[in-house]
């Protein structure tokens, strides 16, 4: 059987979903010498838009990842004979370098310096993709690389070429499956498209009962923790999911203001606090006997923080902290990658930098001259421009 994420693998770049900007921005730059740095969440395009572009333009891909070429001399076996040899059968060629990020410290000693050296010998337009591209060790590679974001897929945009495949394969399907496949994937195509097809396998795209309730489990378990106040019904009522603590923790968080008050609020909090007290102590010591306390806590401990219930049911919601904290990130990463160039030519280190240099510099870095000789990219012009 053919996964479905390649038979429907995207042959044009036109083809390429939720991603506008980003497959614009590699074209643009593939005619440059600077490398490309494509960046985002699994599942987002970033393979598949070097592999679109370069059907679209009739070039040959050379693709290489971190589980091929990790050492040194590894890298320049593979990679320094693709760099300077014509395609006997294209005019020209990709050199695609898969998940850069996954090269690590001691196994793969050299390995990015390796690949950073390379880059001045390359004939042809290279393309890195990541996961992360802010992590300390790829700032010698950021520098040096053109950085394009491939954001998470919106549902709306997933769910017209899901319905093309389940046209194209056959599957009957209701509108709420298919939207609800296309939300659990949280920006994740390929994680959609996989997920469709393994469903798809019982001829109909309807879930089980243990997959549409799956979320449902903690959602009943939470109505329970805040709607009532007895121990049998709230005491360690989460062992019932298969969620682990630190999920059931992030949901309660996320849902407890939309039914405490007031001093209610503050002692459910002060439970969860504890909660996470013991948490720490656990990670530190591996002593999980704790892990009873954690439990007793952000059940029992929340439910009892009342005096009475709330008489409106809200709708719970899974937490949106770990989504706001990568977004978070990856926007301050380019004010590191903004002063890591500024440490550069102000012979600063990277961390006197990001703490003096730049705050105090930041204003003239809107003169394009001072950005031409930063080499900032088209990304960190506009993300100071907003700054203003």
């Amino acid at each position: 059987m053919i996964p479905w994420t390649k038979k429907y693998q995207p042959t044009h770049s036109s083809q390429i979903i939720g991603q506008d900007t980003a497959k614009e921005k590699v074209k643009q730059y593939l005619s440059k010498k600077k490398p490309i740095l494509l960046y985002g969440p699994t599942g987002t395009g970033k393979t598949a838009i070097a592999y679109a572009i370069g059907k679209e333009k009739k070039w040959e891909v050379f693709e290489t990842n971190s589980s091929v070429a990790r050492s040194k001399k590894a890298i320049e076996e593979v990679l320094e004979p693709v760099l300077t040899q014509y395609s006997l059968f294209s005019k020209n060629k990709i050199i695609l370098i898969d998940d850069v990020d996954a090269l690590s410290g001691r196994k793969d000693r050299g390995g990015l310096q390796t690949v950073i050296k390379l880059f001045e010998k390359s004939a042809f337009p290279i393309v890195l993709t990541c996961t992360d591209p802010w992590i300390d060790k790829l700032s010698k590679l950021r520098r040096k690389c053109t950085l394009i974001e491939c954001k998470p897929i919106k549902k709306e945009q997933m769910l017209p070429f899901l319905k093309q495949i389940c046209k194209e394969e056959n599957i009957t399907y209701k509108e709420d499956d298919l939207a609800q496949l296309a939300k659990e994937s949280r920006g994740d195509l390929r994680a959609a498209i996989n997920d469709l097809q393994t469903q798809s396998l019982t001829g109909s795209l309807e879930r089980t009962e243990s997959e549409r309730n799956k979320e449902q489990d903690i959602v009943s378990c939470l109505r329970k923790i805040f709607k009532t106040k007895k121990w049998k019904e709230t005491h360690n009522v989460f062992w019932k999911t298969n969620s682990d603590t630190n999920t059931c923790m992030l949901w309660l968080d996320e849902n407890l203001a939309k039914e405490y008050k007031g001093t209610a609020l503050a002692k459910a909090y002060e439970s969860i606090s504890r909660a996470d007290v013991f948490n720490g102590r656990i990670r530190r010591r591996q002593y999980w006997r704790y892990l009873v306390y954690i439990n007793t806590h952000i059940t029992a401990g929340v439910a009892f923080a009342k005096k009475e219930a709330s008489l409106v049911t809200p709708e719970y919601k899974r937490s949106g902290r770990i989504l706001k904290l990568w977004q978070a990130k990856m926007r301050y990463g380019k004010r590191k990658s903004i002063a890591e160039k500024l440490a550069v030519v102000t012979h600063t280190s990277k961390k006197q930098a990001i703490k003096s240099t730049y705050p105090y510099l930041k204003k003239i870095l809107l003169d394009p001259t001072i950005q031409l000789e930063l080499e900032l990219d088209e990304d960190e012009v506009t993300w100071l421009k907003k700054q203003y």
